[in-house]
């Protein structure tokens, strides 16, 4: 792994804002980073976020720890319940001196490069490790994300580490017929919620509004306050954010392209039916009451390429704009106009919060 080195006489010159701004992936480097987290980090497919890497000429190679439905706190303590799944997609296919992604989540055992976090944070190197919330509480996040720290530290396998914020869920509710009713949130009234609680409380309701950047704001400050020693702060990748400006850009008629495309390719804007409209914003990118994308999560959509992108733009420190749209099935002529705008969003709020370590 190659490291972007000062010289020490320019280092002592540069103002403390810039030293502690993450130094863009470079062409030609090779970035190896863990992700834990479950199906909302599955489903950005990573994979396809390793195509664009590509596309910079940036080698991703990745490790992972996911399950479906997981909290941090859950896979910290995955021994406890050894009957449910737990995933290692990782780059594992050997080609042209380095090594392909996998594109199937599951592994056998014998195909496995790094492993459960437990031996990935143990015995291998890592540039940046990306820990996704969602599903807990500020008590139990906290506890977790200090722990994979804390095993990364001790090991010396990374010093680098990413929060990945990520969205609110749409209520759902079973029909007397058996079938289920999944209704539109409002993303700005569940976004800007209120989190009253602390990281000490841990009765059943503070797991309520999780999703949210109040939850996303406390969770930070916390571990900055307590890692205030590593080489850079612990980072933000925003994506609930992102999906919050997109949310006012379609509501405000700004993404007419969005419609265009799910007349065109509507399996691409999954929400957007009888229930749903652009009228309902965000919302049509839904696929179910929280994924982007539908079950298994390999299909292409509108929504994952927004989630995708973000997580490159943030990991690599690289502009989007002008990038293909072609590995979310976004590549034809026509979707140039959307793909650019979203692109365009997701810089806008990358750059504009300083967590994300990302500047212009």
């Amino acid at each position: 792994m190659r490291k972007n080195l000062i010289p020490i006489a320019r280092l002592v010159c540069l103002p403390a804002v810039l030293l502690s701004m993450a130094l863009p992936a470079q062409a030609g480097e090779t970035l190896q980073v863990y992700f834990i987290g479950n199906s909302l980090t599955m489903s950005t497919t990573l994979d396809r976020v390793h195509a664009l890497f590509a596309e910079r000429d940036i080698d991703l190679q990745y490790g992972s720890q996911l399950s479906g439905g997981k909290s941090l706190i859950r896979h910290l303590n995955y021994k406890n319940e050894p009957k449910q799944k737990w995933t290692s997609w990782e780059t594992n296919i050997a080609k042209g001196g380095t090594y392909e992604p996998d594109h199937n989540h599951y592994h056998a055992d014998d195909d496995i490069r790094f492993g459960l976090h437990d031996n990935a944070l143990v015995n291998h190197k890592w540039d940046k490790c990306v820990l996704q919330i969602y599903g807990s509480n500020l008590h139990d996040d906290y506890k977790a994300i200090r722990a994979f720290i804390d095993l990364a530290l001790e090991n010396g396998s990374c010093e680098n580490f990413y929060i990945y914020s990520t969205w609110p869920r749409r209520d759902k509710k079973k029909l007397d017929d058996g079938s289920i009713h999944v209704k539109n949130v409002d993303y700005a009234r569940k976004w800007e919620a209120d989190y009253p609680w602390t990281h000490e409380d841990t009765e059943k309701k503070s797991r309520f509004n999780v999703a949210n950047r109040e939850h996303t704001d406390k969770l930070l400050k916390l571990l900055n306050d307590h890692y205030d020693g590593l080489p850079q702060p612990i980072r933000l990748i925003p994506a609930g954010e992102v999906l919050f400006a997109i949310d006012k850009k379609i509501k405000a008629g700004e993404l007419p392209e969005l419609e265009a495309l799910a007349k065109r390719q509507p399996d691409l804007v999954p929400g957007l039916d009888d229930d749903t409209t652009m009228a309902d914003g965000v919302n049509v990118l839904y696929a179910d009451a929280i994924h982007l994308n539908p079950i298994p999560h390999r299909s292409n959509t509108a929504g994952i390429f927004v989630s995708g992108s973000t997580v490159f733009t943030v990991l690599s420190g690289e502009n989007p704009v002008g990038m293909s749209g072609k590995p979310y099935g976004l590549g034809s002529p026509e979707d140039e106009t959307l793909v650019r705008k979203l692109q365009q969003t997701i810089w806008e709020v990358v750059t504009a919060d300083p967590r994300t370590g990302v500047t212009p």
